[in-house]
């Protein structure tokens, strides 16, 4: 890819380095992928372990880090984009941590830490690539909304508005400081006790808004209420918490839901595409990829999950192929969903995979898990490179230098999500060997 070197500019406070400067995106690079990655990473983990779904940490680290970028005038939206790209990379890896615990629970041994590392790193380096080469169509010739993307690059742009900055940080503060309150109150006081009060779901909650939370609290109360029911037919041992066949039936109106929304979406597609005009050859510096370059990537680390998953994990290579082929059928038509509603439906990439691989002859569930990573971390991390792209793509930031940040972001987030999922792993089976 070539490389587009920003012109040097003077920031308006003395101690920050001149943007172009090698100290400048040292400086970004650090605190993308030692303070705010890892911040969004735990916050991420946290919830899967948690609650079975995260939320990107997108608008976390623009807000932060453009605390930072200030000082660099409406110029530091770029900075501030740059290192967002990176924390957001590592919050996306180490959300998939969770797949470590599936593998304990499925009764594979866990295999060393830096194999996991490295497996993660493939998957996460190859969906970079494949994000990126499906960003000409959907971003810059389809123009796709991208919600959480424009959300960002709108407060990239206004945060350079002192008084903005300040009001949204102190919001941000609040809510951590109601949330590490209530965290504690839940094991103090005897009422919030009592209700099992969650301040996680809560803020989850406020996040995804009623049009996930109504839908949330109304099927748990109806499998509630159906409890007796799957007992009396064989479904539920006596005991047994509902999720157990709620998450299969959840599963199956997923895969009926998907196929509905990706023929919907892929009709879209293709009317925005008939209205769209064919883009212009010439191209505007910042937009420039060198696209031999990008397609040895996405072939070199996709043989490295073909060889780290085979030889490593014990994966059968037909399989490890077959998921990396899908890779680039729900990279594409996840993306397009994240651009219309801002929804990316990972789960049922990583369904319909292993019902097809089961099709084809899988038996082993551990062989389907494995192979199934590579949907599941590639999807997610594609189509949230597409979503960092529209954020770039608003604001004119350089794509080979976004490419990069992302590249590193992954890098610490293949090893902070072994390390979360190491941790959370070790506290839960803490908790309860202490309730026992």
């Amino acid at each position: 890819m070539s490389t587009i070197a920003a012109p040097a500019t003077a920031p308006r406070w003395s101690w920050l380095p001149a943007t172009g400067t090698w100290k400048y995106h040292a400086l970004l690079v650090c605190l993308g992928i030692f303070v705010l990655g890892p911040l969004g990473g735990v916050t991420a983990s946290y919830m899967n372990f948690s609650l079975g779904f995260f939320v990107g940490g997108q608008v976390l680290a623009g807000i932060l880090g453009s605390t930072v970028t200030f000082g660099y005038g409406a110029e530091g939206k770029h900075g501030a984009n740059y290192m967002q790209t990176a924390a957001a990379s590592v919050a996306g890896m180490s959300g998939m941590g969770v797949l470590v615990q599936a593998m304990v629970w499925m009764g594979l041994p866990q295999p060393p830490a830096w194999q996991l590392v490295l497996y993660m790193l493939c998957i996460g380096m190859f969906g970079v690539g494949v994000g990126m080469l499906y960003t000409p169509m959907l971003v810059d010739r389809m123009q796709l909304t991208y919600p959480s993307g424009l959300a960002v690059a709108n407060i990239l742009r206004a945060l350079t508005d002192p008084v903005l900055l300040r009001r949204s940080v102190a919001k941000l503060g609040s809510g951590i400081a109601a949330g590490i309150v209530g965290g504690i109150a839940a094991g103090k006081v005897a009422f919030l006790g009592a209700i099992e009060l969650s301040t996680s779901t809560l803020g989850a909650g406020m996040l995804v808004g009623a049009r996930i939370g109504i839908p949330a609290i109304t099927s748990g109360l109806i499998f509630w209420a159906l409890v007796p029911h799957f007992v009396s037919v064989g479904w539920l041992k006596e005991g047994e918490p509902f999720r157990k066949i709620a998450f299969l039936i959840a599963l199956g109106l997923i895969m009926g839901a998907a196929l509905i929304d990706i023929a919907i979406v892929l009709k879209e597609a293709a009317a925005r595409l008939r209205g769209q005009a064919p883009a212009p050859e010439a191209q505007a510096e910042w937009k420039r990829v060198n696209t031999t370059r990008l397609l040895l990537w996405v072939a070199f680390w996709g043989a490295g999950i073909v060889v780290t998953g085979h030889l490593v994990l014990g994966a059968p290579v037909g399989f490890l192929a077959f998921a990396i082929a899908l890779v680039f059928v729900f990279v594409m038509v996840n993306g397009i969903s994240v651009g219309v509603s801002d929804s990316n439906p990972i789960s049922s990439a990583f369904v319909v995979s292993v019902v097809l691989m089961a099709a084809l002859g899988l038996k082993d569930p551990v062989v389907g898990l494995v192979a199934g990573m590579v949907l599941l971390i590639s999807t997610s991390i594609g189509c949230d490179m597409q979503q960092d792209r529209s954020t770039g793509w608003r604001l004119g930031t350089n794509r080979v230098l976004q490419f990069r940040y992302q590249v590193v972001g992954v890098l610490m987030g293949a090893i902070m999500a072994v390390v979360f999922a190491t941790l959370f792993m070790k506290a839960t089976r803490c908790c309860s060997s202490t309730r026992r």
